[in-house]
């Protein structure tokens, strides 16, 4: 993949080498939900929230949308989502985030331009209604997409839900949504929903492949598919910190008849280096990805009990985690 298309900002969730979802020039998989998010545009729906699990294709698929209905007025001739011209000055503009009728809404630097914020807050759903107001956009199609629902603050997602109850004409809002974690009732009821599955391991494959680059070698590119969970960002996370070598380690640790205490230290000291918030994630999600294959074994042996028991740990593990991250606690 030509990853020097055109130049793009930086936002909390770029990956080094990776080309984010607003320059990515070709969608893998999601041909329903593609034909579903042209069904919703085609019958004027003015919002719509595309739901799955994180890294999937969620915000290609918005971009992809928002290039073809700013391009032209034809929108997906025979349901599909057509991949951006990346000649066209309307592809240059959004990837650069300064097209006068699109608007992302993510996560902003922090106030000394050091890292960036934890939520999306309602000053930039002030942006918002300054874009709203521009009599500029305000004559042809606008869309905002923002990225994503779960990590808007509760005064930013009332905000949100005003605009949603007296939706400005002419104005399509696409939400995403990671899971179903923070999405407000109020909010959901408002929208078209969405659902974009896990791409299949084949599928994940061939977007390793056309990316990867120094990042992975070809030779580990199966077992990362294998191990994503169906999940492009999942799988380049663990091939940029070291993911494969991290999940031998804990499985060590799990399969071992007595507790090592030598490679449970050495998991510890992965997840709490200074700096490394990712590899602090990654391991969360190996731990919970090997919780949930526990408690699925259960179920399928007949052990209930047992599987009952796995799911309380996988709960109260992720509500750990998230106290953790809200006082800001070591890692």
């Amino acid at each position: 993949m030509d990853q020097t298309i055109v130049d793009s900002p930086q936002f909390h969730d770029s990956i080094d080498e990776i080309p984010p979802p607003c320059v990515t020039p070709v969608l893998t998989g999601h041909q329903q939900a593609c034909a579903n998010m042209v069904d919703a545009a085609r019958s004027g729906h003015h919002a719509m929230i595309l739901q799955g699990e994180r890294g999937v294709g969620k915000a290609t698929s918005a971009f992809h949308l928002a290039n073809m209905m700013l391009a032209n007025d034809e929108i997906g001739s025979g349901g599909v989502i057509h991949p951006p011209d990346t000649k066209n000055s309307n592809y240059r503009q959004i990837a650069q985030n300064t097209h006068p009728n699109l608007l992302y809404l993510t996560r902003p630097l922090k106030d000394d331009g050091k890292g960036f914020k934890t939520v999306i807050t309602v000053d930039e759903v002030r942006r918002l209604h300054r874009f709203l107001g521009m009599s500029a956009a305000a004559q042809s199609r606008r869309i905002i997409i923002i990225d994503c629902l779960g990590d808007m603050n509760r005064n930013a997602a009332n905000a949100i839900l005003k605009l949603l109850e007296e939706p400005p004409s002419n104005t399509l809002f696409i939400i995403i949504s990671h899971g179903t974690s923070g999405m407000l009732a109020t909010i959901r009821s408002r929208c078209q929903l969405i659902r974009f599955l896990p791409l299949e391991n084949d599928e994940v494959e061939r977007v390793l492949k056309a990316i990867a680059g120094p990042i992975m070698a070809d030779s580990d590119i199966p077992r990362l598919a294998a191990l994503s969970g169906g999940s492009v960002q999942h799988a380049l996370m663990m091939a940029r910190s070291g993911g494969l070598e991290l999940r031998d380690t804990l499985n060590e640790l799990l399969r071992s008849p007595h507790f090592d205490t030598g490679v449970a230290h050495k998991l510890a000291d992965v997840a709490g280096m200074r700096g490394s918030d990712e590899h602090n994630l990654l391991l969360r999600e190996l731990v919970l990805v090997a919780v949930q294959q526990g408690g699925l074994s259960r179920v399928s042996s007949g052990n209930l009990g047992e599987a009952e028991k796995f799911s309380r740990f996988a709960a109260e593990f992720a509500e750990r985690a998230r106290i953790a991250d809200g006082f800001n606690l070591d890692r």
